[in-house]
């Protein structure tokens, strides 16, 4: 499995990158009319909380600083579905040069069990 991104450092432990989610199933189509893809294969992706990426990169091959986070998207999201712009750009790799704006879009469908936050009675 590869390492995830954490607020403070790096792991590869699904509990310590996702506190309090007991469980999660992720959907994630991007560029839904293929214009950066040329398959379906391509543009879909499952994910669960045993083999969630941190990020996932924008299917735009000129994209550059794009993506979707998807572990601040299971912390902070509700579950249901959303859309996501991509957010970046079609400029230089380091970013110097800003381009047009990335026009891919992340359809997000999720699913996440949270622990009972309920305090218990005194």
């Amino acid at each position: 499995m590869t390492k995830g991104r954490y607020f403070l450092g790096e792991t590869t432990d699904p509990d310590q990158a996702f506190p309090g989610i007991i469980a999660l199933n992720v959907k994630v189509t991007q560029d839904p009319f293929g214009y950066y893809t040329e398959k379906e294969s391509q543009r879909v992706a499952h994910f669960t909380k045993e083999n969630i990426l941190a990020h996932l990169r924008c299917a735009n091959r000129r994209c550059q600083q794009g993506g979707l986070d998807l572990q601040r998207l299971v912390l902070f999201s509700p579950s249901g579905e959303q859309s996501y712009w991509c957010g970046g750009h079609e400029g230089s790799p380091a970013g110097r040069k800003q381009g047009d704006p990335c026009e891919n879009r992340f359809d997000v469908v999720m699913s996440v069990d949270r622990e009972d936050k309920v305090p218990p009675a005194a």
